[in-house]
């Protein structure tokens, strides 16, 4: 038996190794240089040093991800706290922070809340009232805003917990994405453990921790990896994929004992095989992820207040991250589904990141220092409540009967996510 992989993103990856333990001879087809999908990085020259695409953060409940961590020998690279905290800052500067201790999140969360600043009082209980109610079940038709309406959790406890952490997990708005699929992933880590709650970061470019340490285990394990190959149509008849054809023209023609996993995003695999999952595919919208990366002088830097700071009613960008181990001066502002971000020119995004610098960290010279825009049109899938119902599982496609599908935009049960991507390759090929 023999497969090919379509992608070398993490579903790609992990699809493979699946594949090859179970004895199948295995070809991943990647249409770019290198692995990783759409958590890469790349030198650039004006910052003297590799810029990762986004910022990826991962929660230590991501189980399946680390699998494939520990399979690459990557996990190490990673700053792994013992419990959840998420630093805030308001516009104007006024700093505040939810730390859990180590305990478990369920007997945690409520003593974490109790203590988080700037929340008044009233706000704190509502906080410890909406995390209660995040273990009730969810109707799948209600969007997260109205979820958080319905519980009391709008204002503040929406302003600095939820708000952000959607935005983290989900890559988009409340109002845009399902309740039940945001609250599956906060449940999943309440019920995990202090460390399962915690944010994991990359101390190192991603693609020391995932492309190139990726591509090295699965040659040692005796996969075929072939970079540039794009796919950009295939053939399919009698109920099978008979061909697939690559852009520099040549043409694999498949035997019946013959296997194609797609591990493509949503657009790439309607693209390939129209209509094979139904409208699901055609259905999804993607969401972008811009990042300003900053290098300041050192006198002129926001001082470092831990990896991640949540900017409280930030707009266009929500967070202010750091490379743990990285100078002060090195720190990143992200902006996470934002949809007019995504289309604008690199010197207006500049200009916004730096304005919103000055309202958030008042003390920085945010006039100063040199600032590089990567963005990421489509990072995620949106998951609005009627398109999260309507997602196809993750293995056969109906219809045809050697083809498999995979992806974070396949019914995992999670969002689109590292973990999602890493748990829909084990769902499809496991």
């Amino acid at each position: 038996m023999s497969a090919y992989v379509l992608g070398g993103g993490v579903a790609g990856i992990a699809a493979a190794f699946a594949l090859r333990a179970r004895g199948h001879e295995v070809t991943l087809l990647e249409a770019r240089g290198w692995l990783g999908g759409r958590a890469f990085s790349r030198p650039d020259a004006r910052l003297a040093g590799d810029l990762d695409n986004g910022p990826h953060v991962l929660l230590g409940c991501y189980s399946e991800f680390r699998t494939l961590l520990r399979r690459i020998g990557t996990e190490d690279g990673f700053a792994r706290p013992e419990a959840l905290r998420v630093r805030f800052r308001d516009p104007g500067g006024r700093a505040g922070e939810l730390r859990l201790p180590a305990l478990h999140p369920v007997l945690g969360f409520p003593l974490g809340a109790l203590r988080c600043r700037p929340l008044t009082l009233g706000g704190r209980l509502r906080l410890v009232c909406g995390g209660l109610a995040a273990l009730l079940p969810v109707r799948a038709t209600q969007p997260l805003a109205a979820w958080l309406r319905r519980h009391h959790q709008d204002g503040d406890p929406s302003r600095y917990f939820w708000t952000p952490l959607c935005r983290a997990v989900m890559n988009a708005d409340p109002a845009e994405v399902s309740a039940k699929l945001f609250l599956a992933t906060l449940r999943r880590a309440l019920g995990s453990g202090a460390r399962g709650m915690a944010i994991w970061t990359a101390a190192r470019p991603w693609q020391e921790l995932l492309g190139a340490p990726a591509e090295r285990a699965l040659r040692a394990a005796g996969v075929s990896v072939r970079g540039h190959a794009r796919v950009v149509s295939a053939t399919c008849a009698e109920g099978r994929v008979q061909t697939l054809h690559l852009g520099d023209g040549e043409t694999l023609a498949l035997g019946r004992d013959q296997t194609v996993v797609s591990a493509l995003p949503w657009h790439g695999f309607a693209r390939l095989f129209p209509g094979a999952c139904g409208p699901a595919a055609a259905r999804l919208e993607g969401a972008p992820i811009v990042t300003a990366h900053f290098t300041l002088p050192a006198t002129a830097a926001p001082r470092d207040e831990g990896p991640i700071v949540a900017l409280v009613d930030g707009a266009p960008f929500h967070f202010l991250c750091r490379r743990p181990g990285d100078a002060a001066e090195r720190f990143a502002l992200l902006s996470g589904g934002d949809p007019g971000l995504g289309a604008a020119p690199a010197p207006e995004i500049e200009a916004a990141a730096r304005a919103q610098l000055r309202r958030h960290y008042p003390e920085a010279d945010a006039a100063a220092g040199v600032v590089r825009v990567v963005r990421e049109a489509r990072a995620t899938a949106k998951f609005t409540p009627e398109v999260a119902e309507a997602r196809v599982a993750p293995g056969p496609v109906p219809g045809l009967a050697n083809l498999l599908v995979c992806g974070d935009w396949t019914a995992t049960g999670l969002p689109s996510t590292l973990e999602g991507a890493a748990l829909s390759a084990r769902m499809a090929c496991g």
